[in-house]
């Protein structure tokens, strides 16, 4: 039987419903992604708005209905950045269970790094080499350091791009003393990840979820590929990054809102998270970055349908 799980994210609620496919894998049924904007307004006050509170429901009560049409046996939703710190979470957890039959658990940041790895182990090849994954949130970003036998380092880091809009503004365009604000105040709250960066040298960078998985599809955009919803892994380097970063930046509103690849609700973020991932890569001299298709929504349910806890 499908298991339904939704994602809670501070920018995006995410929905899967997935059964068990070959050799332990997922079968993905049916994948839907809605800009909920559960951190707009609040997220740095520590509550949720009380527009994007009922967005949050209503959003909710599309995705029960859609799971039990396709007959899931159950559905899990799993709160992230945004619920763990709002002072209102309670009241949104319990509208959520009381009114729609859905047990949202609120996840600690480190617990959620590790479903983020559940996931993009589904999707990446991991080799002998420490490979450092990247997940960037509306409210936190996830680090992961991992070999193809262990999981050797993760941490949560409240520095999601919702966040860092909040306390380091942009003009339109950007200026290059904004990016360079942006810039020092990511290296002054990321000096862990620095440290672990410079011990182990990470080969490659991997990313997953909603600001790569825009960054992937411009990137293979401007090679003349298009990625499709069950795409491989796809890879490219710090020079096509580079490229991309350097155009977008010098873009206003208008220009960014023209893209084909980058969603709306993505418009005013994407910028904050182009200059976190070239701050990763610059800290490590990472030369090769590849985009997983599979992150937390995919770790959570894979660990639903072989009977794991969700706290790893």
């Amino acid at each position: 039987m499908p298991v339904a799980l939704i994602d809670l994210g501070t920018n995006t609620f995410n929905l899967l419903v997935a059964e068990r496919g070959a050799a332990g894998g997922l079968h993905v049924l049916h994948s839907d992604e809605r800009p909920v904007l559960l951190g707009r307004g609040g997220i740095e006050a520590g509550t949720i708005a009380q527009d994007a509170f009922q967005r949050g429901l209503d959003t909710l009560a599309l995705y029960a209905a859609k799971a039990k049409e396709l007959g899931a046996s159950r559905i899990v939703g799993i709160g992230t950045s945004a619920l763990r710190h709002a002072r209102n979470a309670g009241a949104f957890l319990r509208a959520a269970e009381g009114g729609l039959g859905i047990r949202v658990h609120v996840v600690p940041g480190e617990v959620e790094a590790a479903l983020v790895l559940d996931g993009v182990r589904l999707a990446v090849p991991f080799d002998d080499r420490p490979a450092l994954v990247m997940d960037i949130g509306g409210g936190s970003l996830e680090f992961i350091l991992a070999t193809r036998h262990a999981l050797m380092w993760k941490r949560s880091f409240e520095l999601g791009v919702t966040r860092l809009r909040a306390r380091v503004p942009f003009s339109e365009p950007p200026t290059v003393e904004e990016e360079m604000r942006l810039g020092a105040h990511l290296d002054d709250r990321l000096e862990p990840l620095w440290a672990v960066i410079e011990r182990h040298t990470p080969h490659r960078l991997i990313g997953s979820a909603g600001s790569f998985d825009s960054l992937a599809a411009l990137v293979a955009r401007a090679q003349g590929a298009t990625l499709t919803a069950d795409a491989p892994p796809f890879a490219f380097d710090d020079l096509d990054f580079a490229q991309l970063k350097d155009g977008l930046m010098r873009m206003d509103r208008d220009a960014r809102c023209a893209l084909p690849d980058l969603p709306a609700h993505r418009v005013d973020l994407f910028a904050y998270a182009l200059v976190a991932i070239d701050r990763v890569l610059n800290a490590g001299g990472i030369r090769e970055m590849v985009w997983s298709r599979h992150a937390l929504k995919e770790g959570a349910a894979w660990r639903a349908l072989n009977g794991l806890p969700f706290v790893p």
